[in-house]
C-alpha cells in the first residue's frame, strides 16, 4: 500500500494467482475514498466473484455494487464492475468526480482490441496481473506502465510458498508418445512450417494457420484422453480439474468419466450459460468431483479445494500456464499439499518445462515420468 500511496496512487501490482489481489485492490479502494470506482475484469465470471467480494469486504448488499451493462454508464459514488469488452465502450471522461481506475488480468488491456479502456480519465489506477508483461509484444512498457503507472509490487511463487498463501505442490511432468500416424502428420507439419517461416516469415497468415493445424493434430491425441482418465482412476475421491485446448477432447474425456460412475461435468465457452453456472456450482459445492475444462477456467475460477491439476494440453504461453497452476494451489482447510500432471509429447512441450524446472527450483517438487 506504502508504494501505491508513493507513487500517486497509481501502479502495476504482479502477484500470483491466490496471492490476494482482490484483498489489495478492495483495501485501496478503502483507503483512496474515490468519489467513483471502476474495476475492469476480463470475464463475466470473474466479474461474479468482484462482485460478491466487494459487497462483502465493504458490508453492503450487491445491488449496491453496480454492474455496467452493454452501451450503460458509471454510476457515481459507486464501485462499478465492467467486463472489459463493455468497459472498452465507455466515454473516456465522464462526471463521476475523482475515479479510481482498477484493471484486473490488466495485460488483456494492453491488446489493441482493448486498450481503449486505459483511455478512461482516472485520477488513480491500479492494475492486477499473475503476468502482466506480454511475451510477444512490449505492451507492459509501452501500453500499460504510461496509463497505469509503474510495477510497483512483485510476489512469485517461492515468497508465496514461504508465507504460506499456497500449498507445497508437485509438478508431474509425464512424457509420452503419440499415435504413429499422429506423429508422422506431427512431423510432416512441422516440416512445412519451417520452409514458410524462411519464405514468409513467423507472422504470415499461412505461417500461422499450419501451426494451429499442427496444435489440433498435436493435442487431439487420444493418447492424452487416455492418460487423463487413467489418473483420475489412480486419485479417486480428490477434487480435480482437468484442462484440455480442445472441446471435442473434452466432451470425450467427460463422457468416459459419465460412463465409468466418477461425479464429473464439464465447462466450456460454447456451453449455455446457465449450463456452465450448474456445472461450476455442482464442482464448488462438492457433488462434482472432476471437472473437464477447455480453456474458458484459466482465469477467475477460484476453488481452494482442488486438490489436483491434470493439463492434458496446453499452448505454448507462460501466462497459460501460471494461471492454471493458480488454480490448483490455494490453501485450503486440510488441504497439505497438491499435485499438477502435466502431458507432453514432443521436444518444445518437453523444453519449456525444462525451462520451468530451473526457475522452479526450490519452490516445487519436479518429477518426470514416462508414460
Amino acid at each position: 500500500m506504502r508504494r501505491w500511496i508513493a507513487a500517486d496512487h497509481r501502479g502495476i501490482i504482479s502477484v500470483v494467482t491466490g496471492g490476494g489481489k482482490t484483498v489489495f485492490a478492495l483495501s485501496c479502494i478503502a483507503q483512496l475514498r474515490p468519489d467513483t470506482t471502476l474495476i475492469v475484469v476480463p470475464t463475466a465470471a470473474l466479474l461474479e466473484q468482484w462482485w460478491e467480494e466487494s459487497a462483502f469486504y465493504f458490508s453492503i448488499s450487491l445491488e449496491e455494487v453496480h454492474i455496467v451493462r452493454i452501451s450503460g454508464r458509471l454510476k457515481t459514488g459507486s464501485i462499478n464492475l465492467a467486463v472489459i469488452n463493455t468497459a472498452s465502450q465507455l466515454p473516456s471522461t465522464g462526471k463521476w468526480g475523482n475515479l479510481l481506475l482498477i484493471v484486473d488480468e490488466c495485460h488483456k488491456a494492453a491488446s489493441e482490441t482493448f486498450r481503449k479502456v486505459l483511455d478512461i480519465k482516472a485520477k488513480a489506477s491500479l492494475g492486477l496481473s499473475a503476468t502482466p508483461e506480454r511475451p510477444y509484444d512490449d505492451g507492459l512498457a509501452d501500453v500499460l506502465i504510461p496509463a497505469l503507472g509503474p510495477v510497483i509490487f512483485t510476489y512469485d511463487y517461492a515468497a508465496a510458498l514461504a508465507d504460506g498463501v499456497v500449498v507445497p505442490f508437485t509438478l508431474n511432468n509425464v512424457v509420452f508418445d503419440l499415435e504413429e500416424d499422429r506423429q508422422l502428420q506431427y512431423d510432416k507439419l512441422s516440416k512445412a512450417i519451417a520452409r514458410l517461416m524462411n519464405q514468409e516469415g513467423p507472422e504470415s497468415p499461412r505461417t500461422i494457420a499450419m501451426m494451429l493445424k499442427r496444435a489440433r493434430v498435436l493435442n487431439l491425441s487420444l493418447n492424452r484422453v487416455k492418460i487423463a482418465l487413467k489418473l483420475v482412476a489412480m486419485n479417486r475421491s480428490k477434487r480435480t480439474l482437468i484442462f484440455h485446448e480442445d472441446i471435442q477432447a473434452c466432451e470425450i474425456i467427460a463422457a468416459v468419466l459419465e460412463k465409468s460412475g466418477v461425479p464429473s461435468g464439464i465447462y466450456h465457452s460454447k456451453m449455455p450459460v446457465k449450463a456452465r453456472a450448474e456445472a461450476l456450482k455442482s464442482y464448488r459445492s462438492g457433488r462434482y468431483e472432476v471437472l473437464v475444462t477447455c480453456r474458458a477456467l484459466d482465469e477467475g475460477f477460484n476453488v481452494p479445494e482442488t486438490q489436483l491439476g491434470i493439463i492434458a494440453a496446453s499452448t505454448a504461453t507462460r501466462r497459460q500456464r501460471i494461471q492454471r497452476l493458480g488454480r490448483i494451489v490455494r490453501p485450503a482447510p486440510d488441504k497439505r499439499t497438491a499435485n499438477i500432471y502435466t502431458l507432453v509429447a514432443t521436444r518444445p512441450e518437453i523444453e519449456r518445462l525444462k525451462e520451468e524446472e530451473s526457475l522452479l527450483e526450490g519452490v516445487a517438487s519436479i518429477r518426470w515420468s514416462k508414460a
